[in-house]
């Protein structure tokens, strides 16, 4: 496992050194008219417009703000290979809001197998910075054909189509979302297998300009539609593999400029449910893909004692303070060095070890979707939940586990589990967010800054 310190994210290159700039200096900027904007300027928010800012731009500059000197901005791009694995290395063609940002990067493939004979996970390392989570490609293996159905490709190294390929043949991939991670590595993967068959969930868009798919690089073989009917034009209307897969498709209309969509899976004969963002377990103990450089640079309370030795204690602490940064961007305890050689870094005060222990080991969705998502699309999550809860959801054939894209998995979890995890849709308290929905409590004090944001985007029309 080769990784680098989150101090030192990119080692020198061996022949061209240049910075990304101008795509995360827009996102900075935006991101520093909202943080002044949540702090009550009302002068703030009128330099921002809902046409300027999307919902998932304003996230990833705010993050870019958040983590201060330590952004992507200040990263060398690695244009030449030199030094890394031939396994593990990749090329990002585009600038995108995770390391490497753009060019050569690294990442390790673990697989792991779910299900028996049946659903297999490739997990890699996504990160920014300290912002650092697994991500998971699922794999389903058909039992009509022994075939393959990927979800969600992850980065295209060596070892991760060695790693697919013992396992099957590719016959199928699936978009099941628009979110950027979960799609920007179908292109190579639909070039490697050439005959899969590509199954694109209905409503897929991107930023900044909202492309026809193919001009992606995604050819795709038909549509998975709200009516589960497919489209007209497709050169298939469904999967071959519903009687083994069927799936359900939401989208939420009220949560921004852009639809939140996702389609969720049901495996009947594992009982398992496949989301991609749904909903997620955060592990005590960080997943094996996760940088162990990155978590002991975390772990101490001030900067200037990193990076922490190499123990179990130091890794688990370096991951609490990681999951709580990626859950809600600015928790409670955590502030940034405001000068000196540690200028922007991270430090900590004693009490997000509480904070820690109310999110981990639970089955709820991501903070930052339940405020800026799911609680503004209240009916369009009700009703999602219902029908995953009423035709999955039978004592004796429906899900008894659930399958995300990152963290833990598979989560012993079925229905009821998941309508405790949504309480908030039907008990929204005083604050709107319903952080004391039995069953559904998040700590108020580590909601703030992602409140504060919510309230900026309301008022600029980026949902109600």
């Amino acid at each position: 496992h080769t990784s680098h310190p989150a101090r030192d994210r990119m080692p020198s290159l061996a022949a061209a050194n240049i910075t990304v700039t101008a795509a995360w200096s827009r996102a900075r900027r935006s991101a520093r008219v909202l943080t002044v904007a949540a702090a009550g300027s009302g002068n703030a928010t009128t330099e921002v417009s809902s046409s300027s800012i999307g919902r998932r731009g304003a996230l990833v500059g705010f993050g870019a703000c958040v983590l201060g000197a330590a952004s992507p901005a200040n990263a060398a791009v690695r244009l030449l290979p030199t030094d890394l694995d031939p396994r593990r290395r990749f090329f990002q063609n585009l600038v995108e809001p995770w390391e490497p940002y753009f060019g050569w990067g690294e990442r390790v493939t673990v697989r792991r197998e779910l299900v028996p004979g049946s659903i297999w996970s490739l997990e890699q390392e996504q990160a920014l910075d300290v912002l650092a989570m697994n991500i998971r490609t699922t794999v389903v293996k058909l039992k009509s054909t022994g075939g393959l159905v990927v979800f969600s490709p992850q980065a295209p190294t060596r070892e991760f189509f060695e790693l697919l390929d013992e396992l099957g043949v590719v016959e199928h991939v699936v978009l099941p979302t628009y979110a950027l991670e979960h799609k920007v590595w179908l292109p190579p993967l639909s070039r490697r297998y050439p005959r899969a068959k590509i199954w694109v969930t209905e409503g897929i868009w991107s930023v900044p300009v909202d492309l026809p798919l193919e001009w992606l690089g995604i050819e795709k073989t038909g549509t998975l539609t709200l009516d589960r009917r497919g489209l007209p034009d497709d050169a298939e209307r469904t999967p071959p593999w519903l009687d083994e897969l069927d799936y359900r498709v939401l989208r939420v209309d009220t949560a921004g400029a852009n639809p939140y969509i996702e389609t969720c899976f049901y495996h009947r004969e594992s009982r398992s449910l496949l989301v991609t963002d749904l909903v997620l377990s955060i592990p005590t103990f960080p997943p094996e893909v996760i940088s162990r450089n990155r978590l002991l640079n975390l772990a101490p309370d001030d900067p200037a004692d990193a990076p922490a030795a190499l123990t179990d204690e130091n890794l688990m602490i370096g991951w609490a303070k990681a999951s709580l940064v990626v859950s809600f961007l600015g928790p409670s305890r955590q502030s940034q060095v405001e000068d000196g050689e540690f200028k922007g870094k991270l430090k900590w005060e004693s009490g997000y070890e509480k904070s820690f222990e109310s999110i981990r080991e639970r089955t709820i969705p991501s903070p930052i979707l339940r405020t800026l998502v799911f609680s503004k699309g209240r009916g369009f999550t009700r009703d999602f939940i219902n029908v995953l809860c009423r035709d999955w959801g039978d004592e004796e054939t429906g899900f008894v586990q659930i399958i995300p894209a990152h963290y833990d998995a598979p989560i012993a979890a079925g229905p009821a589990e998941l309508r405790r995890a949504f309480a908030f849709i039907d008990q929204p308290g005083t604050d709107g967010l319903g952080l004391d929905a039995p069953g559904a409590e998040l700590p108020e004090e580590d909601m703030k800054l992602l409140k504060q944001v919510n309230d900026v985007l309301v008022k600029v029309g980026l949902g109600s």
